[in-house]
């Protein structure tokens, strides 16, 4: 199955501009800014600052790396990965559990394939170094990046071509692997561009060749087996579990689109996401300056007292959530979420959604909602009146306490209680009567909250 997921921007408003400042390649992540995703096996976009490039950052689920060589095998394990990019050069920085061995044999080795023309199959498919991997055929590559650890060489090798050249510097102490990578070698700068990507990573053995360092290899470890099963060890993939359930029948399914503008990374890009509180409401508006491959988004929110998030609204259902698809111009999204509480804390995030189903956090932001009083207790009609069978009671409460609601008939006899018990102060309290098995007719209700009696009219019309 082809697995695609939506780049898209964090609440942070971001000018993607042309960069003059770079990211100095030393094993250092200093630079590198940005603010991670709060969710496992997804992208963000972020505003990075110290190195002053902006940032796609991918957090990657711990521990799904295999274990075929090592349980746990903490030198692949990828935790995060991060994409940069100014006029010269594409950087990455990626992160492991815990690099224990920084060159020669068994050192951790990382491919990138790079897609310009996102052509199904047009380009190559098979990694390098006999990995016994292949990307999907959707993201048939023009050019493969590979890092050079196990023949101790901090530069990165460039296929088809086999062009050494760039910079790729592994750390211990950080426990990063960080490039950069010349965009004159691989296709020039892709000002409004889209590439398309994957990452995996491999344990690595040296082969040194005899006529120096252009002929020294980096190959992946074999697994081995009957058929030769997948050597990737650890890959960026939206696939649950052990890294084995993407791999297993030897291809790279999943990839990321990412486009390029100004020569640095361009996602949906947004200019603000606030949430406005009142009336007992929250209000979220969020306006983007342009999209890219957006179906849509979805919200969910988690009260304070909560620990998990619960879907409220999406774009499948509410026409205002869809997106623009892809366009250089934005729009400004409204979502109101009427069923809260006066005087609790709520946390929403909202993701992206792409016309592949895959979804990314847009962000995420805190509403504590006002507990508005009314300042006296209001009887409303009914509504719908007259109905059949049922129909909804409202009224204001300016203060918390016992609340009784009566429904009598034409003849004055009570026939039903729909509530009798207390209740908290505010605007808009509902109670809904179901007339089933009561005869049409003329009938009253009858509201009485500390001294405060009112009573009005409704019709049953069977």
């Amino acid at each position: 199955m082809m697995k695609r997921i939506l780049p898209i921007i964090g609440l942070t408003a971001v000018a993607v501009v042309f960069a003059l400042s770079q990211i100095t390649v030393d094993g250092n992540p200093s630079e590198w800014t940005g603010t991670p995703p709060t969710d496992v096996n997804t992208w963000k976009y972020s505003a990075g600052t110290a190195g002053g490039l902006n940032e796609w950052i991918w957090k990657d689920a711990e521990g799904d790396e295999r274990t075929d060589f090592a349980s746990p095998d903490t030198r692949v394990d990828i935790l995060e990965v991060r994409i940069a990019s100014d006029a010269n050069n594409l950087y990455f920085l990626i992160k492991m559990k815990d690099i224990d061995v920084t060159s020669g044999d068994g050192a951790p080795m990382v491919q990138i394939s790079i897609d310009r023309n996102r052509t199904a199959g047009y380009g190559n498919v098979w990694l390098a170094g006999y990995p016994e991997t292949q990307v999907n055929v959707n993201a048939a590559w023009e050019y493969l990046v590979t890092t050079r650890f196990a023949t101790e060489h901090n530069n990165l090798r460039i296929f088809p071509s086999g062009t050494i050249t760039g910079t790729a510097i592994i750390s211990a102490d950080n426990d990063v692997i960080e490039g950069a990578i010349p965009w004159s070698a691989i296709g020039g700068s892709p000002n409004n561009y889209t590439l398309r990507l994957t990452f995996s990573s491999y344990r690595a053995w040296p082969y040194f060749g005899s006529e120096g360092e252009e002929d020294d290899y980096d190959n992946a470890w074999d697994i081995g087996g009957d058929p030769n099963p997948s050597d990737a060890l650890d890959v960026v993939t939206t696939a649950g579990g052990n890294t084995w359930n993407e791999v297993s029948d030897g291809v790279i399914d999943y990839y990321v689109d990412i486009q390029f503008l100004n020569d640095q990374t361009l996602p949906v890009q947004a200019v603000s996401l606030v949430a406005i509180t009142g009336n007992s409401k929250v209000t979220l508006v969020w306006e983007t300056g342009s999209e890219f491959n957006n179906a849509g988004f979805e919200i969910y929110r988690k009260a304070q007292d909560e620990t998990d998030f619960k879907y409220i609204a999406g774009y499948q259902t509410n026409p205002e959530l869809k997106g623009l698809g892809t366009s250089s111009h934005g729009k400004r999204y409204t979502y109101t979420d009427e069923n809260v509480k006066g005087g609790a804390t709520y946390v929403y995030k909202i993701y992206a959604v792409d016309f592949n189903g895959n979804r990314q956090e847009f962000g995420s932001i805190t509403a504590n909602v006002v507990a508005e009083i009314p300042n006296k207790y209001v009887l409303y009609q009914n509504y719908p009146n007259p109905f059949n069978p049922g129909t909804e009671i409202r009224f204001d409460l300016p203060k918390s306490g016992n609340v009784k609601l009566e429904i009598f008939n034409s003849l004055g006899e009570k026939v039903a209680v729909l509530y009798d018990g207390f209740m908290e102060a505010g605007y808009g309290k509902v109670v809904r009567w179901n007339a089933n098995g009561f005869p049409s007719g003329v009938y009253y209700y009858r509201l009485t909250a500390d001294g405060f009696v009112d009573v009005k009219k409704m019709v049953l019309m069977k």
